[in-house]
């Protein structure tokens, strides 16, 4: 009887274990070993693309931590770093923290703040911008928009 109700238990936590698995994507389970001496459960896979904090023009003294550059184009034309069909996340440096947004996230804050399409010449908020010579395509995203759309902040310190 004891026997019966240890499956039983077990049986049910792989079940909500599996469940929590659903909300994400690349899990592995634990092995039994790996569950029963190290106590974990699910092992979430993410690959994250890490934007350090840049000027908005490169004769800039001082990098700007209130913005970010967003690639919609490489520089040989191609879909940029926003269109990645391997990254998941974006993490955002600020002075202090990480800003962790989902890809898919940012596209459609992009394509909603870009949908005019509209260039610039200079370095402007949600305008796109081609550098001289080259066939990117970048915009300029305000750093409390990127929080705002985040799936959290993580302290650097």
């Amino acid at each position: 009887m004891e026997q019966d109700y240890i499956k039983k238990f077990l049986k049910s936590g792989k079940a909500v274990e599996q469940e929590f698995a659903k909300l994400f994507e690349n899990t592995e389970s634990s092995s039994v070993e790996e569950d029963i001496h190290e106590h974990w459960d699910i092992l979430i896979k993410y690959k994250i693309d890490v934007k350090g904090l840049k000027k908005i023009r490169r004769n800039d003294s001082i990098v700007n931590e209130n913005i970010h550059w967003v690639e919609i184009k490489s520089v040989k034309g191609l879909s940029g770093w926003l269109y990645s069909k391997e990254t998941d996340y974006f993490a955002f440096e600020t002075e202090d923290y990480w800003v962790i947004v989902e890809k898919s996230s940012l596209q459609e804050f992009i394509a909603n703040k870009c949908k005019k399409k509209e260039y610039s010449r200079v370095p402007q908020l949600y305008k796109l911008y081609r550098r001289e010579n080259r066939l990117d395509v970048i915009t300029l995203v305000k750093t409390i928009d990127l929080i705002y759309i985040s799936e959290t902040i993580i302290r650097k310190h």
